[in-house]
């Protein structure tokens, strides 16, 4: 009988190591995935910030330019402006000294 004890401690010690060898391995396996996992994340938010990153600066540049396209509008425009209106001085000072040389 107290063979058959030490042979069920035995067993139940090696069953207990077993166990335990299996939730070592388990655990690490899971650990590992958890890395994986984690670093898939990661790597899919950096992904997704560069995407959004890149169309904003497309849009700054596409916005940069639309401005810069109005800004020469509006300059060649005033100097349109500017030019018909010394024009006209000229037209205005030329009379003036011939009316007083006359």
């Amino acid at each position: 009988m107290v063979e058959e004890t030490i042979r069920t401690i035995r067993e139940t010690e090696r069953q207990a190591q077993e166990i335990v060898g299996n939730a070592q391995r388990e655990s690490e396996r899971i650990r590992k995935e958890a890395e994986e996992r984690s670093g898939q994340i990661k790597d899919g938010i950096i992904r997704n910030a560069s995407e959004e990153a890149e169309a904003v600066m497309e849009q700054a540049r596409i916005s940069g330019e639309e401005s810069e396209r109005e800004a020469e509008a509006v300059i060649r425009a005033d100097a349109a402006k500017l030019k018909a209106s010394a024009g006209e001085k000229e037209r205005e000072a030329v009379e003036m000294v011939i009316s007083m040389l006359t």
